[in-house]
C-alpha cells in the first residue's frame, strides 16, 4: 500500500508541476519569424541556378548536364545519361565568373524509367558526397540570392 500512495505522489507531482502554463503558449509559425533576428532566419530549402555541368563516371562516361536546382546537401539535375541510383560520379559545374566547381556526387533518384508525357525535367536527383568550402559558401550564397530575388518579387512595392 505504501508503494501506490509513493507512485500516486510521483505521478501527481509530475503532473502538477510540469504541466503547460499560461506563459508557455504556442506561438504560430508566421508571428515567430516575426520576432526572429533576421540574422537567425533559416536559408530557402531550394535555389534553381541553372548551371551548365559536366558529369564523369567512374566508367569513364561523360555527358553534359544542368544543375537545375539545388539545396545545401542535394541537388536535381538535367541529363541525357542513364546513370543508375547510387552511382557515384564527379560532377564539374562551370560558372561563369568562377573557376569551374568540382563536387563528388551519388544519384539518389531518377525519373529515366518514366514515360515521356509524365516527366517535366528529364533527369536525376543527387546527393554530394564530397563537396569543399568554396562549393557549401558558393551554394550558400546562391540560396540567399535566390530568396532576396523571391522576396523583392513579392513586396508590394516592386509591384
Amino acid at each position: 500500500m505504501f508503494v501506490f500512495a509513493i507512485a500516486f505522489f510521483l505521478v501527481f507531482f509530475a503532473v502538477y508541476f510540469f504541466r503547460p502554463r499560461k506563459k508557455d503558449k504556442i506561438i504560430p509559425l508566421a508571428r515567430e519569424r516575426e520576432l526572429l533576428d533576421p540574422e537567425e532566419i533559416s536559408l530557402p530549402h531550394r535555389a534553381e541556378p541553372n548551371w551548365p555541368a559536366t558529369l564523369e563516371t567512374e566508367a569513364g562516361v561523360t555527358a553534359n548536364t544542368k544543375v537545375v536546382s539545388v539545396t545545401h546537401g542535394s541537388a536535381f539535375i538535367t541529363s541525357s545519361a542513364q546513370l543508375s541510383i547510387g552511382e557515384k560520379f564527379q560532377l564539374t559545374v562551370h560558372l561563369p565568373d568562377r573557376p569551374p566547381l568540382q563536387l563528388r556526387a551519388e544519384v539518389t533518384w531518377s525519373n529515366m524509367h518514366l514515360p515521356a508525357e509524365n516527366v517535366l525535367n528529364r533527369g536525376m536527383g543527387i546527393r554530394f558526397i564530397e563537396a569543399g568550402e568554396d562549393a557549401v559558401c558558393l551554394i550558400n550564397d546562391t540560396m540567399r540570392q535566390h530568396a532576396a530575388a523571391a522576396k523583392t518579387a513579392e513586396s508590394p512595392a516592386a509591384k
